[in-house]
């Protein structure tokens, strides 16, 4: 690995909450953006299905710079990956193993996260030089199918993604999770509704908090 991947994967690692975005217009998913970073995040997935994903993407890259780790979610062939790394993307996620990604984002020293839920899956996304295995949906399974993927696969790191919350989220560490990647769940529905940003930093700060504890 080289050391651009190496320093962005132990950003990722640090992180251990990906908020991830998925939004039907770019500008509530800027809100959603801002408010993370307000409550401390420092990494980002922003999914393919945003409009104008990778406009949104060099926009939060322009405003905040190298302090914030951006990852394109949702990626789903060749096509999207590059739009993505030419955008500037630090990671690519895919829900499924799309392993004809993992050498282009490497090759752009950007990390890549493959979607799996079996083992013969998982085994095929360490095959293909996947940097993190991504566990979805996660609640299909739950913590006790994470577990057992974990004790025949201890050396794969795993993102559970999917259901994933505040409360359950500590039994998806417990149960071998390296990180979670958590979507809507992040924002109080309520409080998103009426952008009610104090309250939603302060419920991201509380899961974060959480998630380092």
């Amino acid at each position: 690995m080289t050391a651009p991947l190496a320093s962005k994967l132990a950003a990722l690692m640090a992180a251990r909450v990906v908020p991830v975005l998925r939004y039907t217009d770019a500008a509530t998913a800027a809100y959603a953006a801002e408010v993370a970073v307000a409550a401390g995040c420092a990494t980002l997935e922003l999914t393919w299905t945003i409009p104008g994903v990778t406009d949104l993407l060099r926009a939060l890259r322009d405003k905040h710079g190298s302090a914030l780790q951006l990852g394109v979610g949702t990626v789903l062939d060749e096509h999207q990956a590059r739009d993505a790394l030419v955008a500037g993307a630090d990671f690519l996620v895919s829900p499924a193993l799309a392993t004809d990604i993992v050498d282009m984002a490497h090759a752009a020293d950007a990390l890549c996260l493959l979607g799996a839920f079996t083992p013969t899956e998982v085994l095929a996304a360490r095959r293909a030089g996947a940097d993190i295995v991504k566990i979805f949906p996660a609640d299909t399974g739950g913590p006790k199918h994470l577990a057992a993927l974990k004790s025949v696969f201890p050396d794969v790191l795993f993102c559970p993604t999917g259901g994933v919350t505040q409360d359950n989220m500590g039994t998806y560490f417990a149960a071998g999770a390296a990180l979670v990647g958590i979507g809507s769940n992040l924002y109080d529905k309520a409080a998103f509704a009426a952008r009610d940003t104090p309250a939603l930093v302060a419920q991201i700060v509380r899961t974060r908090e959480a998630a380092h504890g």
